[in-house]
């Protein structure tokens, strides 16, 4: 009990410094909101009288305060620009977010695991070699110049699927490639390397002197990497996170990222922070979904 406490304790923590530190670095970050809805032509008391309107003349210690008050009851604010309800704004644009990180993780484990545990089974043979390769490759570009070269490659050069849009299965290929490609290198990798330390640990030796099937052996070599692989994509959480919001901002997919930087583009203050809450804590779920799963999986956390 002490210890779920303590991860819960910890969770909170986390999520308080990261809403403050938002808090306070896009209201000292130059530019003014107001002025961007005003316009350029508005004048000082226009100005003045939004800004007391919206509660931005009030002290950062005052705004802080109320702030969180509103966020103990569960209000994340309304928009500086349409003055929308943050927390129906995020709802709405959280089905596309959460759809191509769920497709691209559970894909990445997939494929990385597979590949990875046959590079490790075919140790420095074709298949071995060229799926290091390969991986190399992925690695080398990330999402930003990634989904770029997806785009000129199979939308251009090809005419195959679209550039952007979102709605059918078509248009969400290129965004979970750009998403799968480089996670699924990291997971291949880490499984290889896990595999070939454990193909010739004692206990695969025993179970191999008793007549097990290689099928078995493979089982149970990968049983016993899982929690290694659980614990690269709870690493990679954040990762794939901000990828997502990369990808959806490239690809104009209206999720959460593009949100974020249309946000942060008109200094909509309860965007940022409404998004930025909504990432923490999912991130911080997960994460201690992932870590309560590893304990469950991993042999050597059982009696």
């Amino acid at each position: 009990m002490s210890k779920f406490l303590n991860k819960f304790l910890y969770a909170l923590l986390t999520i308080f410094v990261a809403l403050t530190a938002i808090f306070f670095v896009i209201r000292l970050s130059p530019g003014d909101p107001v002025e961007t809805v005003l316009g350029q032509k508005a004048t000082q008391e226009e100005i003045s009288k939004l800004k007391n309107q919206l509660g931005l003349d009030l002290p950062l210690s005052s705004q802080y305060k109320v702030f969180l008050i509103g966020l103990a009851k569960g209000d994340l604010g309304k928009t500086i620009f349409g003055a929308k309800d943050v927390k129906i704004l995020l709802q709405e644009r959280m089905k596309p977010t959460i759809v191509l990180a769920t497709i691209s993780v559970t894909l990445s484990a997939m494929i990385g695991m597979f590949l990875g545990i046959m590079a490790g089974y075919k140790k420095n043979k074709g298949f071995d070699k060229f799926s290091r390769i390969i991986s190399l490759f992925a690695l080398s570009f990330p999402i930003f110049s990634l989904a770029p070269l997806l785009v000129l490659f199979f939308s251009i050069k090809l005419n195959l699927l679209p550039v952007s849009e979102w709605g059918d299965f078509k248009h969400s290929l290129l965004p979970i490639l750009a998403l799968v490609i480089p996670l699924s290198a990291i997971i291949m990798r880490v499984t290889r390397n896990k595999y070939l330390e454990e193909v010739h640990a004692q206990w695969v030796i025993v179970i191999r002197a008793k007549g097990l099937s290689e099928i078995s052996i493979l089982y149970r070599i990968l049983k016993v990497c899982l929690p290694t692989i659980l614990n690269i994509v709870s690493i990679q959480l954040s990762v794939v996170i901000a990828g997502t919001m990369i990808t959806e901002t490239i690809f104009d997919i209206p999720g959460m990222g593009s949100l974020l930087f249309d946000g942060i583009q008109n200094r909509d203050y309860p965007i940022v922070q409404g998004v930025i809450i909504y990432s923490t804590v999912t991130y911080m779920l997960i994460y201690f979904l992932i870590d309560y799963l590893n304990e469950w999986i991993d042999p050597r956390t059982q009696g």
